[in-house]
């Protein structure tokens, strides 16, 4: 009697998905294990079980630090290519099982072109460098040469003490209150046996 094929998709039962990860995790940290004895490489492997306990495993001569501080010498565009580039031969891997896997669905809402990081990364440094320029006006007001510029600062200075002022007696208040209730503490004296 053979093997019942699995189609490969999330378990909906939690009970079920526990168990598959039970049975499973000994033969991927085995597999990991071996390729990285076999093929003298580096390899870092962390999964989480449906419940969340964390399993590690470490290749043969492997360091955590070492292997992430490779990993983070790679360019985005590297990391982008090469993680398609996986999912392409997994994809080639499941088409040979019979099996149809739609590679949006590993990518995630996280396949942002370079293109269009670089386009946002553009753009907050150009609102960087607007609201530094802004700013730019409070440290040197001689700069500043247009009188509705100057009032609104004037505004928001003028907001800003008044809320400095009410902070101070708000915390007046409340440090009285706490001395009162700290005297009143200390000059209660009771009768120890």
């Amino acid at each position: 009697m053979g093997r019942v094929k699995l189609k490969i998709k999330r378990l909906e039962n939690t009970s079920g998905r526990q168990v598959t990860y039970s049975k499973r995790r000994a033969g991927i940290l085995k597999k990991a294990k071996e390729l990285s004895i076999l093929c003298d490489i580096d390899i870092v492997l962390l999964m989480f079980s449906p419940t969340g306990k964390p399993t590690l495993c470490l290749g043969e001569h492997s360091n955590i630090e070492d292997v992430i501080a490779k990993f983070a010498q790679l360019t985005p565009q590297e990391r982008a290519k090469r993680k398609l580039e996986s999912l392409e031969a997994l994809k080639k891997t499941f088409k040979k099982l019979d099996h149809d896997v739609n590679i949006q669905d590993f990518l995630g809402s996280s396949s942002q072109t370079v293109e269009e990081l670089t386009s946002q990364s553009q753009a907050l440094r150009s609102q960087i460098s607007e609201m530094d320029s802004k700013l730019s006006c409070w440290t040197d007001p001689e700069k500043v040469n247009d009188v509705d510029q100057i009032t609104l600062m004037e505004g928001i200075l003028w907001d800003s003490l008044s809320r400095i002022r009410m902070r101070k007696e708000y915390l007046g208040k409340h440090l009285m209150l706490l001395d009162c209730a700290s005297q009143f503490q200390d000059g209660i004296h009771l009768p120890l046996k």
